[in-house]
Parts: structure tokens; C-alpha cells; sequence
């Protein structure tokens, strides 16, 4: 009669290690699809941010249209070796009164912000 009241120790330690393992790797799985929902979302708003930062370069070129287009010499770049010729970038001469002008259509279309903010 002793014998029916034994509990299965074998049996309890297996399912208790199986429920153990199956704990673990649902938790994994639940860690990695928050991680990859977390990187979606951030760079959704990313690509969003570079959209529209794409845009404004791309108006701003448009409003440069007419300008004078000249090479001159890349002072920020590293001295030339010996027998190589001195770096060049392209740049835009726009007169100061143009250049004012811009400017201030540009601080106008933008929203004005608290002092300090």
C-alpha cells in the first residue's frame, strides 16, 4: 500500500526541468520580437527624419539655381603628396544682398521658438 502513495520524483524533476526550458526560450523569443519591433519603429522614424532632411537639401539647391558655380582650393583637406595637384571643391558665390534675402525667408518659414527653449 506504501508504494501508491510514493510520488514519481523522475517524473516531476523531467517535467519540471521541461517547463524550465520551454520558460527560457519563450522568453527569448518574446525579448528578440520587442528588440526587432523596437528597431522597426525607430528606424521608420529615422527614414522619416532623412525624408525630410532630403527635401529641405533639395529645396535649398533648387533656390541656389543661378548662381555662380566656381572650384576653389579645399583648405580643410590633407597637403597634397609631391607631384599631385592641390584639392578642389565646388562652391556657390551668391552676392551678400541675395544671401540676406534667403536667409531671411528662410527664418520666416520656419516656426519662431521661446527664448531659451
Amino acid at each position: 500500500m506504501a508504494r501508491y502513495d510514493d510520488l514519481n520524483t523522475k517524473m516531476i524533476a523531467y517535467a519540471t526541468v521541461l517547463s524550465i526550458v520551454i520558460l527560457v526560450i519563450v522568453l527569448q523569443l518574446t525579448q528578440a520580437l520587442s528588440y526587432n519591433m523596437v528597431n522597426y519603429e525607430s528606424s521608420i522614424k529615422e527614414g522619416n527624419k532623412s525624408d525630410r532632411a532630403y527635401e529641405a537639401k533639395r529645396e535649398q539647391l533648387e533656390s541656389l539655381n543661378g548662381f555662380k558655380r566656381v572650384s576653389v582650393i579645399d583648405e580643410s583637406a590633407p597637403p597634397p603628396g609631391k607631384g599631385e595637384e592641390m584639392p578642389t571643391k565646388k562652391v556657390i558665390r551668391i552676392p551678400v544682398e541675395e544671401a540676406q534675402k534667403l536667409i531671411l525667408k528662410e527664418m520666416a518659414s520656419q516656426p519662431a521658438t521661446a527664448p531659451g527653449t
